[in-house]
């Protein structure tokens, strides 16, 4: 079945998938919705209808509601006064400030990590040597949502190491805002590629206990691909859109 989405543009409907019995209607709406953002299917700047997502999800409006609120903490929608919700945009100076911010915590965390307990350190990058793999076979099949997820997994462990909670919760937020970028500089395997290649030499100094090269081989990996977002933002402006300032990194 064909329709119109809110912006104008035609697009076949897909079959309505029920959410499963082990997550409450906001929760799968949220992830519905955060998957669709995050793979471009709801573009930026594209208006939402309520009644055509909620129709879409086969939920009533109240989760829906629910999980639109949840998105626009992680501001990937925006809610004006007086006007439908809205997929939040993207631009260049945005991407800077979050990636700035990441960049501090995250080298700072790495640094930590690399100083943990060698007995569980070398434990888990065992386990990072399982990701990494699994993000060449993610990588050679062009699969970018497993990709998503096996770079959040990388992250994720090494920065369990740092037993730092209270930096990595602050780390969370920033992340949240940064996932649509990932998301497009993961779309093409050539950077995911490079990626991973990084994701091996920030494990080497983690399994040497460098703390040193842990943590400016992650600055370098989180602030690296800045530029490189630069040409996928202007690609996914809206039509008539205002182009993104220009990096000046």
């Amino acid at each position: 079945m064909t329709t119109n989405t809110p912006g104008g543009t035609s697009h076949t409907r897909s079959a309505v998938v029920p959410a499963p019995w082990s997550l409450r209607k906001t929760d799968w709406a949220y992830q519905r919705l955060r998957e669709w953002i995050l793979s471009g299917r709801l573009a930026p700047g594209q208006r939402l209808s309520q009644e055509r997502l909620a129709s879409e999800l086969g939920i009533s409006r109240g989760p829906l509601r629910d999980a639109l609120s949840r998105l626009a903490t992680e501001h990937l929608v925006v809610d004006r006064p007086h006007q439908k919700w809205t997929v939040a945009e993207v631009s260049v100076a945005d991407a800077r400030d979050i990636y700035n911010g990441r960049a501090a915590l995250e080298g700072m965390l790495a640094a930590a990590a690399a100083q943990a307990d060698p007995e569980h350190r070398t434990a888990r990058c065992a386990d990072l040597d399982e990701v990494v793999t699994r993000q060449h076979e993610a990588a050679a099949a062009a699969d970018t949502a497993l990709l998503r997820r096996l770079d959040r997994l990388f992250h994720d462990t090494v920065y369990a190491l740092a037993a730092m909670p209270a930096s990595l919760g602050a780390l969370d937020h920033l992340r949240a805002r940064s996932d649509r970028y990932i998301a497009l500089y993961l779309a093409d395997t050539g950077r995911a590629h490079t990626s991973i290649e990084e994701h091996s030499r920030i494990l080497a100094a983690l399994r040497g206990g460098d703390a040193d090269r842990a943590s400016s081989l992650t600055r370098d990996h989180v602030l690296g691909g800045l530029t490189t977002l630069a040409g996928g933002i202007v690609r996914h402006q809206p039509a008539g859109a205002a182009p993104p300032e220009p990096d000046g990194s």
